[in-house]
Order: C-alpha cells, then structure tokens, then sequence
C-alpha cells in the first residue's frame, strides 16, 4: 500500500478507505480545494500489481505506480 501513499502525497490527498481485502483496497481520495471545499474522488488499488483506478466522469484512468508512488504507465 505504500506506493499509493506516496501518490496521495504527491497529489495532496487524503485516503478514505472504505474497503479492504487480501488483494486490493479501495475508497476515495479527498482533496480540499483553497475554500475548503472537500473533492471526492473513487479509486481501487491491486496490491500485487500496484495499479491504481481512478473513477472519473469520461471514465476509468488506469495507473501504473512505481514503489514511490509515481505513475509509470497510463492507459
């Protein structure tokens, strides 16, 4: 689970875990904007694979972290 802490650093977002099991947590990420306003955003992480999902409106982003939490591949 670290590179998807490393991410959310990055990206200056909190966790919000809402599930966990052997294979994958998932949630939403929390970023609060300069008026205080809270943006919620879905997300699913494999653990094995540490690729993350991100839900958004156009569709799933697929991201590929590194141990660091930095994004290597993007689809």
């Amino acid at each position: 689970m670290k590179p998807l802490v490393y991410y959310c650093r990055w990206q200056g977002a909190s966790l919000r875990l809402r599930g966990r099991d052997e294979s994958a947590v998932w949630g939403q990420l929390v970023f609060v904007d300069e008026n205080g306003e809270e943006k919620l955003q879905d997300f699913h992480f494999n653990l094995q694979t540490s690729q993350l999902t991100l839900q958004q409106s156009t569709g799933d982003l697929l991201l590929v972290l590194d141990e660091m939490g930095v994004p290597l591949q993007q689809s």
